[in-house]
């Protein structure tokens, strides 16, 4: 009726030669075909779409995953690490307090090389080597080795 309609206004060439129908059966989807539920066919192809999607928009997700992961591991060591430079800084002041800042110690130091204690430990040892029964004058070779030595 359309082609009838269409030559009775001289537009003959604009109507398409090819018989309505039978060429859309070949095809493969059901979205084309009037007497078929195209119902079917489009969920299983927008589930297929979905899961793609769903794949692109998960490798990123994943990486993000785990650089956030690296980060909070990083950030735990780096908590540790500070706690336990924090624990030794701690130590360190409470043994330079318990010193009166180090001073205790050169004190003792600069008193066990003083003269007098040369003297005393110079006694000391020629008496344990008395007592063993040896010259005295080991025991200041030995004095003088464990100074030295």
């Amino acid at each position: 009726m359309l082609g009838a309609s269409s030559a009775s206004r001289g537009l003959q060439g604009m109507v398409s030669p090819t018989p309505p129908g039978p060429q859309m059966m070949n095809s493969s989807g059901g979205m084309d075909k009037p007497g078929v539920n195209p119902q079917p066919f489009n969920n299983a192809r927008l589930a297929a779409q979905d899961q793609q999607e769903n794949i692109k928009s998960g490798i990123p997700q994943g990486a993000a995953n785990a650089m956030g992961q690296q980060r909070s591991m990083l950030a735990a060591k780096s908590d540790q690490d500070s706690k336990a430079q924090m624990f030794a800084a701690e130590r360190l002041s409470q043994a330079l307090y318990a010193n009166d800042a180090g001073t205790a110690m050169m004190r003792v130091g600069s008193e066990m090389s003083s003269p007098e204690a040369y003297k005393l430990r110079n006694h000391l040892a020629s008496g344990n080597a008395m007592t063993q029964g040896m010259d005295p004058a080991i025991g200041q070779v030995m004095l003088e080795a464990n100074m030295y030595g």
